[in-house]
């Protein structure tokens, strides 16, 4: 071979190396792309076979000879197998007999693995058939050839159409039936598409005449504009209910107020089958209306506002409302713009004594509206107290710049107060004690003004009644005086400062100490002894009677145990102790005194009570009460100051007191007022008709002695017959009384 052919032949094997290592990449890349496909078809496939197995309907996979080829998971739980127990499967197999025939949209029945039949709705999806299925259909024109088959159970459908027909049956009956208002409300133009009996009756409209008008007719204008704003999120599903209270007109005309709760229907069809507007579209939503009448409750929360607010006797405000206005008067006036009028009817308690607690309320009524008829505008008027009132006069708006003349506006409700008012044939005549004080100050307190005007008012009850007196620098001093006292004093009981000291009553027939009264002093560490008058009103203001009065008692108890026990010679002196209202009308009081005698050692029969007129009567029901337990205790009872009370004298024949001691206002007279001298007499011969000791008080002349040794008056007690000593003084004092 030549060189040439050599060559030749080299290159041709070179070339078909080439050609072979060409086709050899060609086919990997052709293998590799097609394995991409497969993957991504198999892909496909799965995401396929998982949407079908979603439906809610069962499917069926048919090849060109009816057999099943593949199911969804729904096709093999309608039937009860499995899917593997359905492929391969002839589909006419799963048929019940008499069926046969299966065309789109035919109903059929299909049968479970237990044997029971499923009524079902078929529809077929055909795709291009095979010449074999083109000719299986020629021969059976029942084949379904290569086709997909879909059924749905249509008795599960009957199922939810029932469902709903009873969904709303009971909608219906519970809207109908409903005790408070209701109403289905389209949203698009607000009217009412149906209403129930419940808000016929509130609104007093027939059903026939709410339904098609609009909701909006019957709101009051002030409340749309939150109506509107809440619809606007209730459309837009901001929020999934409303409610808020809104006043609807009735018939006639009048308002009532309403809590009404407005929540859209999950389900329109479950609730507008059978509305009387007809059927609604699928954009007419509808609004469920849950309306409840509210006005009782408003108007009796009213009620109870207004009742904290206002005195109930005579309608007008009470302390803590007029506190609260006087305050921000006060906050925006400037000085001597704003004027306090502090008023105390004088004797008030003198009616409510001698004509009796509905005539005191009558008056304290008539007296409220007398106020209000000479009140300026602006001005304002309360009751704080039994019968105390303020008045705030309000001088920031006058014009001008006329000066605030709080005394004019004074002037006139005296002048309204003196004429007479007639209740029950009675003409009675009430004067007033009014103190007045101005912003003259700045940083003035609602409080402190009410201070400042009581104080002078007490200046205007000492300077003699039925007058005006302002506030100045003075009575601040004597205001601050009287606090430090009530301070000095709470220090004084928890020190045992006050100390009883004993006063003697003597028998007129035996010339004998017969009794010791208890009076209180307050043994003061500068300024020594201090007399009663000048500190048991301020304990009684300041709450601290009670207390005092109880210390007292155990004290004096003890005091005088132990000088019987050291004094044999005094035989059956016996004690008496002043008892104040409070302390009667304490729950415990009776308690206290029980357990004083049983600590103390000394019998109940050696103890006297003295209460006054007033004392008894201040509560007549409390009073009956306690002075009856007191004296089944064993202890004896006495009207102490008997003839200035007022009052009248039936209650001597309810309470079980033992002895009247005649008041030493009508003593002093004796032998020279002829007044005095009857007075005197006759509470004597009332005393002994009625069974019970007469005792004068207050007896510091021997002509006064004679008296009443005359009259016949059974025991006398005064400086003449011996004053009051300490505890420490008694033995010597007492031995000195021996046989007067």
């Amino acid at each position: 071979m030549t060189s040439i052919g050599t060559v030749l032949v080299v290159a041709l094997g070179v070339a078909l190396v080439a050609v072979c290592l060409v086709a050899f990449v060609a086919v990997r890349r052709t293998r590799a792309r097609s394995g991409r496909v497969v993957d991504e078809l198999a892909v496909v496939r799965s995401d396929a076979l998982g949407m079908i197995d979603d439906l809610p309907d069962a499917v069926f996979r048919l090849d060109d000879t009816d057999r099943v080829v593949a199911v969804n998971e729904r096709a093999a739980l309608l039937l009860g197998c499995s899917a593997d127990e359905l492929v391969d499967r002839p589909f006419s197999d799963l048929v019940v007999e008499g069926d046969a025939t299966i065309s789109t949209g035919s109903a059929v029945a299909l049968r479970c693995a237990s044997g029971r039949a499923v009524p079902v709705e078929m529809h077929v999806h055909r795709s291009t058939p095979s010449s074999a299925a083109r000719h299986a259909q020629a021969d059976d024109p029942a084949s379904l050839g290569d086709a997909v088959v879909i059924v749905r159970r249509i008795d599960e459908e009957r199922d939810d159409a029932a469902e709903l027909d009873a969904a709303r049956r009971r909608f219906q009956h519970a809207f109908h039936s409903a005790p408070t208002g209701m109403a289905l409300v389209r949203l698009r133009d607000n009217r009412i598409v149906d209403a129930n009996r419940a808000l016929a009756d509130m609104l007093d409209h027939s059903r026939q005449h709410l339904v098609g008008r609009s909701i909006r007719e019957f709101i009051h204008p002030d409340d749309f504009r939150a109506t509107i704003a809440q619809q606007a999120r209730l459309e837009l599903s901001i929020d999934l209910h409303a409610r808020n209270e809104q006043r609807l007109r009735r018939r006639d005309g009048s308002w009532i107020w309403t809590i009404t709760q407005v929540a859209l229907t999950a389900d329109d069809a479950a609730v507008a089958d059978d509305v009387s507007d007809g059927a609604t579209s699928p954009d007419d939503r509808l609004a469920i209306t849950h309306i409840e009448d509210i006005t009782q409750q408003r108007e009796q929360a009213a009620r109870l506002r207004h009742a904290a607010s206002h005195d109930s006797l005579t309608d007008l405000p009470n302390r803590a409302t007029i506190v609260r206005r006087l305050d921000a008067l006060l906050g925006s006036a400037d000085l001597d713009e704003i004027g306090v009028m502090f008023i105390d009817l004088d004797n008030f308690k003198n009616v409510n004594d001698s004509l009796g607690h509905a005539v005191g309320d009558r008056l304290l009524r008539e007296i409220a509206d007398r106020f209000r008829s000479v009140m300026r505008d602006g001005d304002h008027v309360a009751r704080i107290g039994g019968d105390e009132f303020v008045v705030i006069v309000d001088g920031s708006d006058n014009e001008g710049s006329a000066p605030l003349d709080v005394g004019r506006v004074a002037d006139r409700l005296l002048a309204a107060m003196r004429e007479p008012v007639a209740i029950d044939g009675n003409e009675i005549v009430v004067t007033a004690s009014i103190g007045v004080a101005t912003n003259d100050r700045p940083d003035l307190t609602a409080d402190r003004m009410l201070r400042d005007s009581d104080a002078a008012m007490y200046v205007s009850k000492s300077s003699g009644r039925d007058r005006v007196t302002e506030f100045d620098g003075d009575q601040h001093r004597d205001t601050a005086g009287a606090l430090e006292t009530t301070a000095d004093l709470r220090r004084a009981i928890a020190n045992d400062e006050i100390v009883p000291f004993f006063q003697p009553i003597v028998d007129l027939t035996t010339g004998r100490v017969g009794k010791l009264e208890v009076l209180a002093r307050w043994d003061h560490p500068e300024r020594g002894i201090v007399e009663p008058d000048a500190f048991l009103p301020i304990a009684d203001a300041a709450g601290l009677l009670v207390e005092l009065g109880e210390r007292l008692l155990r004290d004096s108890l003890a005091v005088f145990s132990a000088w019987r026990v050291e004094s044999p010679e005094v035989g059956d002196v016996q004690l008496s102790i002043n008892l104040a209202a409070r302390q009667l009308a304490s729950p415990d009081f009776v308690g206290v005194v029980r357990d004083a005698l049983t600590t103390t050692g000394v019998e109940a029969d050696a103890v006297w009570f003295e209460i006054t007129e007033t004392a008894l009567l201040s509560d007549v029901a409390t009073a009956t009460t306690a002075l009856r337990e007191l004296r089944n205790l064993g202890v004896h009872l006495t009207v102490d100051d008997f003839g200035t009370g007022y009052s009248s004298l039936t209650y001597l024949k309810h309470f079980p007191v033992e002895e009247l001691k005649v008041d030493r206002s009508f003593v002093h007279g004796l032998g020279i007022e002829a007044n005095d001298t009857t007075i005197v007499s006759a509470v004597v011969h009332l005393g002994h008709a009625l069974g019970l000791t007469v005792t004068a008080e207050g007896v510091e002349t021997e002509l006064q002695l004679a008296r009443l040794r005359d009259l016949g008056c059974d025991r006398v007690q005064g400086h003449l017959v011996g004053r009051a000593v300490r505890a420490t003084d008694l033995r010597s004092g007492f031995v000195g009384l021996i046989g007067l």
